[in-house]
């Protein structure tokens, strides 16, 4: 068996500090003192006050394994952003659990979501991974894998062929005594999103295990916050649709050392496969200081320095003078959230096109010889882009002069200070404007309107069929509208059953946000067909076929403009709601895809529920169902200002 989880990380702590595990390795700004000495909440409830609260109990792992099997648990992603345990460090804690090792608590709240109960995970999200993924041959210990004969679930699963037992398999006596093993759990109750966030920070400000950002983020409730988590999300390739997920398909969208296991690979990380940062750099959410100081530096009116206590200020954990975290906000009050994710996403999509087109990553891109520790160049390019691209509204005119311009640039012509946690204003200011200078002869002017939600679709796209694996509910792919026989006739009855999903997805509740996709494909058959009949050639991306809708222009003027005009009248001519239609219209994009021309449209709740042909109707998984007349009134309760 593999050796037992370190003692020490229990050793030396307060009970809260040692429950922790966010995160194994330290961060360089950590060890500060705790951000609130008092032993309160935000609103001056005291946790001796919260702990009335609380229910403590132990529970066998089969117990718990029942629950997530019945999507008991949930992950809250405004703090719980990834799973970020190596196979090790899952093996070791499973080891713990065969030798009778006593393992820290694990603390839930108990939620209401869909209208079912469910325990939200505030503190044991890798600990119950590690359970879980093990029980279900995800992983071995000690090369041997659990015996899927052992409890009733998981033969059952092996028996419907979800799951398979891979060999060796580990004695079954073992697998028994891991399966009777009592996990101790303690379960809050409290309605209040804000006292679980606070109870989350107060858990992990006194130790060692979560990084400052992820105290930050956890201790945020602001749009900056929010913004930070998703543009960071974006760029890392584990984005999620909604904030509350299922922990059973948390691995679809967190981050993975397997490379052949779920969710994204570790070495395809933007950061990682560059070389800008290490991986334990990017577990300790290093990435999101980087993104956090780059938005900060596209909205603020002046450059603001790089250093700690200047993040700190924008997420208002220090008071100063000139209330940063007041101006941050009032800022991206003014320039709109998702604008500026969108402008975000687009220069971080034309650095991503120039490094490929290069055909090296950035290090070797921007040095002659290999450096460590390189952010503050990606930073720098970054807002040299940002200047051109969009302050001066130019756009690039050759990517491969462009990509020729940054060969050696950071040796050439980039002077940035180093040591020490702070990069001042000033130095970011005249390397920005260096390398801007360097690059704006290579540059034209936009002659023309510029959608960049448009240009930085392709990325987007990307990002949102990974998310698409997890949360089956908020997305509709299909590979077209046409019949996939030789008449290649439209498919009534396929538009219909469109329109009634993008119905139910608006109905998942207020402030969801879903996707329909044309030109994905999410079965192999139907991307076979459309390969025979059209000689197209999907392309396989994360499982899903990028077949395009390329191959239907013919019958509606042989060009994309035809297209979207015939889109435009089924959507039209339809019954779906109008506020909702004229919503979805105004959102459609054409996307330029793997060389396939697919379509997205976005589709946003409204404050209310919506009706498609005087029926109402709701996403189960991946399928849309018609809701009965005796549960409208719970389809009623999921927008409480109607109440």
């Amino acid at each position: 068996m593999a050796k037992p989880l370190p003692t020490k990380r229990a050793l030396g702590k307060t009970p809260q500090a040692a429950s922790s595990d966010c995160d194994l390795a330290q961060h360089p700004t950590q060890g500060a003192e705790p951000l609130d000495p008092q032993p309160g909440t935000s609103d001056g409830t005291t946790l001796a006050e919260l702990s009335g609260n609380l229910i403590v109990r132990g529970e066998t792992v089969q117990t718990l394994y029942s629950s997530y099997v019945g999507s008991g648990f949930v992950v809250n992603r405004r703090y719980q952003r990834k799973l970020v345990w190596s196979t090790t460090e899952k093996a070791d804690f499973i080891d713990s659990l065969a030798k009778q090792f006593p393992v820290p608590l694990i603390l839930t709240a108990e939620r209401v979501i869909d209208s079912a109960p469910r325990l939200e995970i505030i503190d044991g999200l890798q600990r119950l991974n590690s359970i879980f993924a093990f029980i279900e041959n995800e992983y071995s210990v000690a090369g041997k894998y659990f015996d899927l004969e052992t409890l009733a679930e998981t033969k059952f699963l092996r028996d419907q062929e979800i799951l398979t037992q891979q060999q060796p398999i580990l004695e079954r006596r073992d697998c028994v005594r891991i399966a009777n093993y009592v996990v101790p759990i303690s379960t809050y109750r409290t309605p209040d999103d804000t006292v679980i966030e606070e109870v989350f920070r107060r858990i992990n400000a006194n130790g060692r295990y979560l990084s400052r950002q992820e105290i930050r983020q956890a201790g945020a409730i602001s749009n900056f916050a929010d913004l930070v988590r998703e543009v960071s999300c974006f760029v890392r390739g584990d984005a999620s649709v909604r904030t509350s997920v299922q922990l059973t398909k948390m691995p679809e969208i967190s981050i993975t050392d397997d490379l052949n296991g779920r969710g994204v690979y570790i070495e395809t990380i933007f950061w990682i496969q560059h070389k800008i940062l290490e991986k334990d750099q990017v577990r300790e959410s290093r990435d999101e200081e980087i993104v956090a100081d780059l938005l900060a530096s596209m909205i603020l009116d002046s450059m603001p320095r790089y250093a700690s206590e200047t993040l700190d200020q924008y997420y208002g954990l220090v008071d100063t003078k000139d209330r940063r975290s007041d101006r941050i906000e009032a800022a991206l009050q003014r320039e709109d959230p998702e604008s500026v994710k969108l402008r975000f996403q687009y220069i971080h999509s034309e650095i991503e096109k120039i490094l490929t087109v290069s055909g090296k990553n950035f290090v070797q891109l921007f040095f002659k010889k290999t450096r460590q520790r390189v952010p503050r160049y990606y930073s720098t390019l970054f807002l040299a882009m940002f200047e051109l691209l969009i302050s001066r509204n130019r756009q690039i005119d050759d990517y491969q002069k462009f990509a020729k311009a940054l060969d050696g640039i950071g040796d050439r012509v980039m002077k940035i200070t180093g040591g020490g946690g702070t990069w001042s204003a000033e130095n970011k200011r005249d390397n920005v404007a260096a390398v801007a200078g360097v690059l704006e002869e290579l540059t034209v002017p936009v002659t023309s309107g510029r959608d960049v939600l448009l240009e930085a679709n392709e990325s987007k796209v990307d990002r949102l069929l990974q998310a698409a694996l997890a949360e089956h509910g908020l997305f509709e792919l299909k590979q077209g509208l046409h019949r996939l026989d030789e008449t290649a006739n439209l498919d009534k009855e396929r538009v219909d059953r469109v329109l009634e999903t993008v119905s139910a997805i608006a109905n998942d509740g207020p402030n969801a946000v879903g996707y329909l996709i044309l030109g994905v494909a999410d079965k192999k058959k139907d991307a076979d067909r459309v390969q025979a009949l059209y000689s197209t050639q999907p392309v396989n991306v994360r499982g899903f076929y990028i077949t395009g809708v390329d191959h239907e222009f013919k019958y509606h003027g042989h060009d994309l403009d035809g297209y979207q005009i015939f889109l435009k009248e089924q959507f039209t001519n339809s019954d779906l709601d109008d506020e909702l239609r004229s919503q979805v219209l105004r959102d459609l994009r054409p996307v330029r895809f793997h060389g396939h021309t697919v379509i997205l449209a976005t589709i946003k709740a409204l404050n209310r529920p919506v009706a498609y042909k005087n029926k109402w109707f709701e996403r189960q998984g991946p399928s849309t169902e018609e809701i009965a007349t005796r549960d409208i009134g719970r389809l009623f309760a999921r927008f409480p200002t109607l109440s």
